[in-house]
């Protein structure tokens, strides 16, 4: 595929290195090293006018990368650590945002490795493995000022070690390398920009199909929702709901049955029962 390099440092934001251009791509990728957080980077350019809807920006590593919650997240050189521009229209200007961009990276990878990924609710990226799952990545959106962002960060290369993990996590971690046979790919795995190369057009493929994501990405998120049909438990700031996994909402909430009635929640922690 044609791609084209910039190395001009984006006007006032020295910490973008260069500027991808790739036919793959629906918008220019910005790439960059060490950050404090690629979301922080990527707020920039976007007020600076360069990060068009699916543009989006890379990070070598992260000192400061966050997660759900304001989490810390780990951020090591050789992973995923991205922040995608998505555009401001159904279904990303709700809460389904977030099952709606989850579902569209799950099926990405899933294209790209060949793997059995799932989408824990609202959106985190889960890979089963026998009885059990880990976790290989997760999504927080942030909208500022009408620019509205999907940080992403993938395990590649590497996971958190379990003691680096927060007590009551649902889940341990695992990385792509320690899944994916390297016959998967033409001859090694990729490194992080191929890969996030290929996620990007593998999602804005889907998105782009004649039928309107916003119709269909409820049907593409249940049809990868984790636990769906099993009893789960649902921390609702402190509050423990416990029900059997239904699907979604309209909205992207958690349908959950409970005593013969159907209850949605819009945010909360979630874990098998």
């Amino acid at each position: 595929m044609p791609l084209s390099c910039s190395n001009q440092p984006v006007p006032s934001v020295p910490a973008v290195s260069s500027v991808l251009h790739d036919a793959r791509l629906p918008a220019p990728l910005l790439c960059c090293g060490q950050v404090s957080s690629v979301l922080d980077i990527a707020h920039s350019v976007a007020a600076a006018g360069v990060l068009p809807p699916w543009g989006s920006v890379l990070a070598s590593q992260q000192l400061a990368g966050r997660g759900q919650m304001r989490r810390v997240w780990a951020s090591p050189v050789g992973n995923v650590y991205a922040a995608l521009r998505l555009p401001l229209c159904a279904p990303f200007t709700s809460s389904a945002a977030a099952p709606a961009v989850g579902a569209l990276l799950v099926q990405a990878l899933q294209q790209v490795c060949g793997l059995p990924l799932l989408l824990k609710w609202p959106n985190d990226i889960v890979a089963a493995q026998g009885a059990g799952c880990a976790k290989v990545g997760g999504i927080l959106l942030e909208e500022r000022g009408g620019v509205l962002l999907a940080g992403v960060g993938i395990n590649l290369l590497s996971c958190p070690p379990p003691e680096l993990l927060r007590k009551d996590a649902a889940m341990p971690a695992i990385s792509l390398c320690n899944l994916v046979h390297k016959s998967t790919f033409s001859s090694s795995l990729p490194t992080p920009q191929e890969l996030w190369l290929m996620l990007v057009h593998c999602a804005f493929s889907a998105y782009n199909k004649p039928r309107s994501y916003a119709d269909h990405w409820k049907e593409a998120a249940e049809s990868r929702l984790l636990w769906r049909g099993r009893s789960v438990m649902l921390d609702d700031d402190g509050a423990l709901i416990r029900g059997t996994l239904l699907g979604l909402g309209d909205q992207g909430g958690l349908r959950l049955g409970r005593g013969g009635q159907v209850s949605e929640f819009l945010s909360g922690s979630l874990r098998l029962s």
